[in-house]
């Protein structure tokens, strides 16, 4: 999530506001492994994020490969996603259907594209937000939000999400 708040300042920080975002993710090594670490309270947190307080318009979240483990993952996100997210949501068992709405200039060639092949392309990313490591030094120092000043009570986590963690060891006196 970190990485992907980095791509979208950097984005923002040299190219400006856009019409909207296209998120595509390959879903090819994902296991049901991995739902198991998977934390409801996480997924939670990260779905208000993308719905609440993601600094770009989203156009679309599209998942290739998809697989059940896919359908997994999403049951679990469901209780927590509005219907407009849940609508942007696109599953491609196969590259084959991208094209219907992500120009092949811009997909890397495992998926069917013509930008180049995916580690180039995650190489070239990479160069570009270590090139800004002072820019995002200085944001990250310099340009956060003061709470202090916000009009009203300061919105905390328990407001957003409720109380955390487990009573297990919750002893009462």
């Amino acid at each position: 999530m970190k990485l992907l708040n980095m791509v979208i300042d950097h984005w923002l920080y040299t190219e400006g506001t856009s019409v909207g975002h296209i998120i595509l993710i390959d879903m090819k090594s994902v296991t049901f492994g991995h739902v198991g670490r998977l934390s409801p309270m996480g997924l939670k947190k990260f779905l208000y994020y993308l719905q609440e307080g993601l600094p770009v318009r989203l156009k679309g979240l599209h998942f290739m490969n998809a697989s059940p483990v896919v359908d997994a993952i999403l049951n679990m996100m469901r209780p927590f996603m509005k219907k407009k997210l849940m609508d942007m949501f696109h599953m491609h068992t196969t590259s084959d259907t991208l094209a219907k709405f992500i120009p092949i200039e811009v997909l890397p060639n495992e998926a069917g594209g013509q930008a180049g092949p995916v580690q180039a392309l995650h190489d070239k990313q990479m160069k570009k937000l270590a090139d800004h490591i002072p820019w995002f030094q200085d944001d990250e120092a310099n340009h956060r939000v003061n709470e202090s000043l916000r009009p009203g009570k300061a919105k905390t986590v328990t407001d957003l999400f409720g109380v955390e963690g487990s009573f297990k060891k919750l002893e009462i006196d």
